[in-house]
């Protein structure tokens, strides 16, 4: 099942990581009202979450239980679908930092062994947006147990359990945010916005509503009139919830956030109507150019950081640092590299890495 109507999305999630890194004071991301929208970078990466999640049970997860999970070839794809453009990134930012402080071996192996979001202190050293890749790279260990458990038992119950965890997690999130002992970028946020387990209910709601989808439990939500409707209120509900979040926490005074999954539901919503659209709308989002854009958002997303560093020190000199031009060029210039990083590095290394699985297939 291919659903190339949702790959542009991953696009649109990357560039806004890119907002709230660089762009928050530039236009339209400076008029109050659309900066928590145009900003949602951490939150995005929730959405990836789930997006991950569904697109992996739709790869995967056979309903009838007809043919083997092949383990080797399952690994070997996973690797050759983020290491070779995450650790070009890493290396990057290695170079940079030689012999500066983040460039130690303790740092330098776990970020190479995706393991730093694991260690309070160490999730944003080196290239920080890998913080996310060393969640991702959990998620693809626990998959091949989810797999077993959804063949063994009815999806209904995991769904329940990820509905229990769900909660937790949110519950757990909430209680240490606002406890006296939270810190900004202390061990304890690090627990809280970076340690995979608080990550994992959106990826198991992915699994599941993907796993649902292919069993055909869904299919009512393809009819034109609902998807449409359900589409349009489900996207406005998530503009609004980014758009008010900081005056409900000021009329509140309860700190909380979206990046542990605490609008998961929503997105996962998002992603079934828009993955089941057969509108005009799904025919545009199918647009070669708009596919290539979020095929290429892996490598926008994970070379950002390097990148800027080099753009940095090369316009910084002609252009003014904190203006709209320095932004949007920025912008263009790491699309750009990012579309020929996917052309000329992602899909060489996958297609390389991803032979020798059919090799060990064609000698067994």
């Amino acid at each position: 099942m291919k659903l190339e109507q949702l790959t542009f999305t991953r696009y649109i999630a990357a560039l806004s990581v890119v907002f709230f890194h660089y762009g928050s004071q530039v236009f339209p991301a400076n008029i109050a009202l659309l900066k928590p929208v145009l900003t949602a970078g951490p939150i995005a990466v929730s959405y990836f979450y789930v997006l991950s999640g569904f697109i992996m049970a739709i790869a995967y997860y056979r309903p009838d239980k007809q043919g083997a999970f092949r383990s080797g070839r399952y690994w070997l794809a996973r690797v050759a679908r983020i290491y070779p453009v995450y650790l070009l990134a890493l290396l990057l930012m290695i170079t940079a930092k030689l012999g500066a402080a983040g460039s130690d071996p303790l740092t330098v192996s776990l970020s190479l062994g995706m393991l730093q979001a694991w260690i309070p202190g160490y999730p944003l050293t080196l290239n920080a947006p890998g913080w996310s890749l060393s969640v991702e790279a959990f998620f693809y260990l626990s998959f091949p147990l989810l797999i077993l458990l959804a063949k063994r038992h009815h999806l209904v119950l995991l769904a329940g359990l990820a509905a229990v965890f769900w909660l937790a997690t949110q519950t757990l999130h909430t209680l240490l945010l606002n406890s006296p002992d939270y810190e900004p970028f202390s061990a304890l946020h690090d627990f809280i916005f970076y340690n995979p387990l608080m990550h994992l209910n959106t990826f198991l709601m992915g699994f599941i509503i993907g796993a649902w989808l292919l069993e055909g439990k869904l299919q009512f939500l393809a009819r034109p009139a609902l998807n449409a409707q359900g589409l349009f209120l489900v996207s406005c509900l998530i503009v609004l919830l980014l758009a008010i979040r900081p005056t409900l926490i000021e009329y509140t005074g309860i700190a909380f956030d979206y990046t542990n999954g605490l609008i998961a539901p929503l997105f996962l919503a998002f992603i079934t109507l828009l993955g089941m659209n057969t509108s005009r709308l799904s025919v545009w989002l199918q647009h070669k150019w708009l596919v290539l854009l979020g095929e290429a958002s892996f490598s926008l997303y994970i070379l950002q950081k390097p990148l800027h560093g080099i753009y940095e020190k090369v316009a910084s000199h002609w252009i003014a640092p904190d203006s709209a031009l320095y932004f949007y060029l920025f912008v263009a210039c790491l699309t750009g590299a990012a579309i020929l990083s996917f052309w000329f590095i992602e899909t060489p290394s996958r297609r390389f890495i991803n032979a020798f699985g059919s090799s060990s297939d064609k000698s067994g």
